[in-house]
């Protein structure tokens, strides 16, 4: 069966992300040093919520004041912090995605785990490779994150084909599996030259 669609993920696939300068700003502040292990992961699976669009952002950054005890950091600064997650772009991965696009044989989606804070600041960049596709879906606007079945079958209904028919690009294991459950063709990135032997494989490029 022919490939109608291909889906990239952005962050860590055609979005670099360094949460160093966040760990570094925000979290070694916390009066807890190094916060507990139960408390961190608490702070992120409450970041799902903020992913999701179910949390604003004065409730995120409380939620850091509450959880990690960094009320010191004022909201720009912590905002200023977890922005710089989002460091650069991966230009050799978005240089394939523009010839994918150029070829105008495949539909082509984003589907990405995405917070508006994270959104905002990709727009504020003018990046031209946000154009290359046909469709964005993202998690804070559709209410729902990776792995969730729905989010994929969501964006078998954007492609506008089968499952079967599409490609879809993750750096994350979990987002693949949940992807193949459906029949979508599952690709884990890992770098650029596994990418394009898989690409090679499927006759995409």
């Amino acid at each position: 069966m022919s490939i109608k669609a291909i889906i990239f993920d952005l962050g860590g696939v055609v979005v670099d992300l360094d949460f160093s300068n966040f760990y570094n700003s925000i979290i070694t502040q916390s009066p807890l040093n190094k916060p507990q292990t139960p408390i961190m992961l608490e702070f992120f699976r409450q970041s799902d919520i903020y992913h999701q669009g179910n949390m604003t952002d004065d409730e995120f950054y409380q939620l850091a004041c509450d959880l990690l005890q960094v009320c010191m950091v004022d909201k720009t600064e912590f905002f200023r912090a977890f922005n710089s997650i989002i460091s650069d772009i991966n230009s050799e991965v978005i240089d394939i995605i523009k010839k994918i696009r150029d070829s105008n044989r495949y539909k082509l989606l984003a589907l990405s785990n995405v917070n508006s804070s994270h959104w905002d600041f990709i727009l504020k960049k003018n990046w031209d490779f946000l154009n290359y596709f046909d469709e964005l879906i993202l998690s804070h606007e559709i209410h729902l994150i990776k792995p969730d079945p729905k989010v994929f079958e969501y964006a078998i209904q954007k492609a506008g084909c089968k499952a079967e028919q599409i490609v879809f690009i993750d750096d994350g294991l979990n987002n693949i599996r949940s992807a193949k459950q459906l029949g979508i063709i599952g690709l884990k990135y890992t770098n650029l030259d596994e990418l394009l032997e898989e690409f090679k494989k499927l006759k995409i490029i």
